[in-house]
């Protein structure tokens, strides 16, 4: 048996609530119990290779797919079988460009993988019908004329995101480097998707992540825009098969109309709550919170960066601050929420530390950190995606 799978210690009891956590410094996906108020680890897979990041999960398959986007050694896509018991069983790994950051599935069963490309400007799309035997099925790659409003991180086109839209039809990959939002139609030609336009974001903005939301017949999508800090808001109009017509409603702060952060601060992940009632962003580097510290012999508190929530208005789109509250620690590059909506699992880059934290669904308030755990080693470069097996 291959070593890696051995470091898989699989001791969990049969009601066991799965989270899985990628991390860089251990080069890892951990696999962690929730139970109550514990969060316990089950085991490491290594398999994912030296820069494990996003993660993607077919529930209905059992399984996870895992990024690497490969600084320090050759970037892949792993896939995994998943158990009741957190062990992950390495399926196969596929070499690809460097830096892919963000995946999701689509078309008919899940069959194909979407994939965003960062470092390399690349939109890439896989055949994954058989996760023990991973497909490249088109790879784009795209350049710009000349560095964009902000040069030093617009030197390029900047891929970080790919989201299905609620119809199942269309993908939106958010482009940091040319301040656009690609758009891709789902089709039955072999690669499963193309390029059929896109939207221009406000300049330097840089829209990193994109999350739909929808309200009886309405949709709508929001924009988390690292270099602006800032969240943008647009009302999406289907037409018979013609493409989705964006109109863009706001732009404002990442903590609400005529909010700041401090300089340095990077927007990262934002999701939208299972009853498309609120919104969710997470904020790096602000670093004015504080909270108990985790560690009994530690200062008895530690800087916090923060989650931010907002309520959707069904009928106009429009966001209204509910909250901004402690994500668990510095650096919250990754975060998602149970399918109830009851709970967040924040991944906390800079402290090696996973925290779940509980949500109230009527008001879409964050409450106490109820479980915490340790993942990663070493200074900064921890887990940095996590999220729930359902």
């Amino acid at each position: 048996m291959n070593k890696k799978l051995l470091a898989f210690l699989l001791a969990s009891p049969a009601s066991a609530e799965i989270i899985y956590a990628s991390s860089y410094n251990d080069h890892a996906v951990t696999a962690l119990n929730l139970n109550g108020s514990s969060l316990t680890v089950l085991g490491r897979n290594y398999d994912c290779g030296s820069e494990p990041t996003w993660l993607t999960l077919d529930k209905a398959k059992g399984v996870l797919y895992c990024l690497n986007e490969g600084w320090g050694g050759a970037a892949s896509i792993t896939s995994y079988k998943t158990s009741a018991s957190g062990s992950l069983s390495t399926l196969d790994v596929l070499s690809v460009l460097k830096s892919p950051v963000s995946s999701t599935l689509f078309g008919a069963d899940k069959s194909k993988l979407a994939v965003a490309y960062y470092d390399t400007s690349a939109f890439g799309t896989f055949d994954v019908s058989n996760p023990s035997d991973l497909k490249l099925l088109k790879q784009e790659t795209y350049s710009l004329s000349g560095p964009g409003t902000v040069p030093e991180r617009q030197d390029a086109p900047h891929l970080h995101d790919a989201v299905l839209d609620p119809t199942g039809q269309f993908l939106v990959v958010p482009d940091l480097g040319a301040d656009l939002l690609r758009i891709y139609q789902v089709t039955d030609a072999v690669s499963g998707a193309s390029a059929v336009g896109a939207v221009k974001a406000v300049p330097g903005s840089g829209p990193r992540h994109v999350a739909f939301a929808t309200a009886g017949d309405k949709t709508y999508l929001y924009s988390t825009n690292e270099l602006s800090n800032t969240i943008t808001g647009y009302r999406v109009d289907y037409k018979c098969d013609a493409i989705p017509e964006f109109t863009s409603l706001f732009t404002f702060s990442t903590h609400g109309p005529g909010g700041s952060v401090p300089a340095g601060t990077k927007s990262a992940e934002i999701e939208v709550s299972p009853d498309q009632k609120f919104l969710i962003v997470s904020s790096r580097g602000e670093g004015l919170l504080k909270i108990p510290s985790f560690d009994p012999a530690s200062p008895a508190e530690i800087v916090s960066d923060p989650l931010v929530s907002f309520a959707i208005n069904g009928t106009t789109g429009a966001l209204t601050h509910v909250q901004t509250a402690p994500a668990g620690g510095r650096n919250p590059r990754g975060f998602s929420l149970n399918k109830a909506g009851t709970l967040v699992v924040s991944a906390l880059q800079d402290d090696n530390r996973v925290v779940v934290i509980e949500r109230d669904v009527k008001t879409g308030l964050l409450g106490k950190i109820v479980a915490h755990a340790t993942v990663g080693v070493g200074a900064n470069n921890g887990p940095n995606y996590a999220l729930f097996d359902e």
